[in-house]
Order: structure tokens, then sequence, then C-alpha cells
């Protein structure tokens, strides 16, 4: 999906971009385009955006053009890595390790938790650089000067040193990759409190590890109840007769889906903190 969104950088990032220049003006001759890739994780599709910029289109442009356009500080250093590829060093005066401000949540990009901002952050800077600099096969990440990048996610995760971000996606479906041999904890998989969706809502209560108690209503006031069964080998699944529940651990959203319970089949945001 494209949107229409033009992003004129600060005059004060113009002018460090275009100090070959003599003067501080400039035409539309100065302007070139850029386009700014967006991924919000758990979310196929992609949001482009354009941007301005003068002078060399270099990787801390990009970064710097990402944090006009969210309000988050994507604050890097960069530099070659072979032939093909870059190594990105996050600062730890980034939002990558703060967090989102206030300010910067009431914006168009609001985050309800630190892991689907940090995965955000991660697969946006990649995509972007990826887009707009065709030399770069392969995207590095470190932290503060070239050490291990690690983020203390739901599941606190570490990226190696010689080994490219493969981006959000992969990563959960191919939790090998990221050396998760163990299975998940029951325990870790927070399904309690109440959701809603563009569907209607839902209410969790009484897991225990095994099941769970469950009411869906629907706007249009069709009412379910049960006891939904976890998948003994997968706790981040579920079912009630034809109806599915599939937890989401990096964002807190639940996907139903159901056969001849279409009229429930959404993706349900928590509304409330979990209790329990």
């Amino acid at each position: 999906m494209r949107k229409i969104f033009a992003i004129v950088l600060a005059m004060t990032i113009l002018l460090g971009l275009a100090a070959c220049k003599d003067k501080n003006e400039y035409t539309d001759e100065d302007n070139k385009e850029m386009t700014l890739v967006v991924q919000r994780v758990g979310e196929d599709e992609i949001e482009e955006y354009p941007a301005l910029y003068v002078g060399d289109l270099t990787v801390e442009t990009i970064a710097m053009a990402l944090s006009e356009l969210t309000g988050l500080r994507f604050d890097i250093t960069a530099m070659r890595n072979g032939p093909d590829g870059v190594t990105i060093d996050w600062s730890y005066d980034g939002t990558l390790f703060t967090g989102p401000s206030d300010e910067q949540n009431e914006g168009d990009f609001p985050f309800s938790n630190y892991d689907s901002l940090a995965w955000f952050m991660l697969d946006s800077m990649d995509l972007s650089i990826k887009r707009n600099l065709p030399f770069v096969e392969e995207v590095y990440y470190t932290m503060d000067g070239g050490n291990e990048l690690i983020l203390d996610l739901f599941d606190p995760m570490g990226f190696s040193l010689d080994t490219p971000y493969m981006g959000s996606a992969l990563y959960f479906a191919h939790m090998d990759v990221r050396g998760d041999d163990e299975p998940i904890d029951p325990a870790d998989v927070n399904w309690w409190g109440e959701y809603g969706s563009e569907k209607g809502m839902l209410h969790i209560v009484n897991y225990n590890g095994k099941s769970f108690r469950f009411a869906l209503s629907s706007d249009d006031d069709t009412t379910i109840e049960g006891t939904a069964a976890l998948d003994p080998d997968n706790p981040l699944f579920a079912e009630y007769m034809q109806l599915s529940f599939e937890f989401n651990l990096s964002d807190e959203t639940i996907v139903c889906t159901g056969g001849d319970y279409g009229a429930f089949e959404a993706t349900y945001v928590r509304t409330e903190n979990a209790v329990g």
C-alpha cells in the first residue's frame, strides 16, 4: 500500500547533507526523492512514504528521514560490511532502547508495547535501506560501538554479529533461527483479559495453562461462550469446536478463525491490562 505523504527534512539536516553549496539556498533541482518503507509487526502489508533529501543518499540520511516520519529516534551509525553489506550500530540514546515518548505515541505511529516498537524499527530500517541503496543486500545490526545487539523483548533476543538481519516475519516463522530450541512455557503466555476488534469483543478468564474460558460477542448481539483447549504442543493455539484462537506474543493480539463462526473471525487487540 503506497501512501502519498511527502516529508521535507529539517533545514539543519539539509544543510549538513549539502555542505558543498556556498549559499543556504535550495531549488527544486536540489531536491531528490527516496522511498521510506515501514512495516508493523504481524502485518504482511508494507507502507511506503516518499521523502525529499539533498546531497548524497546515505544510511544516516535514511535514518534521519525515518525519525522525521515516525517521531522515533533512529539514532545509528553505519559502515560498509563487505561489497554488498552494511552494519548498523544502534545508539543507547535512541528510541530502540529508551522506548517511545508520550508525545510520540500521540502521533501517527503509536505502539502499545515495547516488542512491537522494536520490531517496527528493525524492520523499517532494513527495508528502507534495501529499497534506496541497491548495492546493499545484507544488513547487520550491532549496538553501542559494535557490540552484539541484545533486546529485552518478551522473549529476550540477541542478534549475531555474523548473521544478517532476516526480518521479524522470518524470525517468528522459524524460531530455530533464533536458537529457541526449548518449547514455549504456557506460563509465559498471558491469555487473560479483554480484547476488541471491528467484529466485537473477546473476554478470556480462568486460563490455567491447558484451557481458558471465553466469551465472544459480535456487534449484532450474537454471543458464544465456551472453554477452549490449548494445543498441548503449542500454548499459543487453542480450539473450541470449529473456532480457533492464535495468540501473538509480539503484540499480544489474538486471531480468531472459525468455520461456522465466521461472524467472529478477526484480530482482537487487548483493550485493558490483563488480570490474573
